[in-house]
């Protein structure tokens, strides 16, 4: 089985699973943890999630900043096979992890920080594709 778990300073990760939701309805493999807000110790609510995952799982772990407190609590678990951990997440690429098939290659996993990275887009360069009212 697949667990995804969402890790971030404050309330950004309970609030990226409410987004989410709302595009894909729950998913009970999806987890977040917002570290440092009502009273969350993010070790203690780590050691939880850790217990919910079996030897066989694949792991993928979003953080929100590379090196930030949370990303260092999740680093060692490089070392457990079947684990994945990105930082930097957005939404976009967090939708695109509940799509992934659950037979999806390390490849495509890996792919996620792709999506990621096409996602950020500054709009005041963005070249808005021309239409017609024939295209609506």
């Amino acid at each position: 089985m697949r667990k995804v778990l969402l890790l971030t300073h404050g309330g950004l990760a309970k609030g990226m699973l409410s987004s989410l939701q709302l595009f894909i309805g729950e998913k009970e493999n999806f987890s977040a943890i917002s570290a440092y807000v009502d009273d969350c110790e993010p070790k203690a609510a780590l050691a939880g999630f850790w217990e919910s995952v079996k030897d066989g799982d694949q792991v993928l772990i979003f953080t929100d900043i590379m090196g930030g407190s949370v990303n260092q609590l999740v680093i060692p678990q490089l070392s457990r096979p079947n684990t994945y951990i990105f930082s930097g997440m957005n939404l976009p690429m967090v939708i695109q992890a509940a799509c992934l098939n659950e037979d999806a290659s390390p490849e495509e996993i890996k792919k996620l920080a792709e999506v990621g990275k096409e996602a950020v887009v500054c709009m005041n360069d963005y070249e808005f594709k021309a239409f017609s009212e024939e295209d609506e």
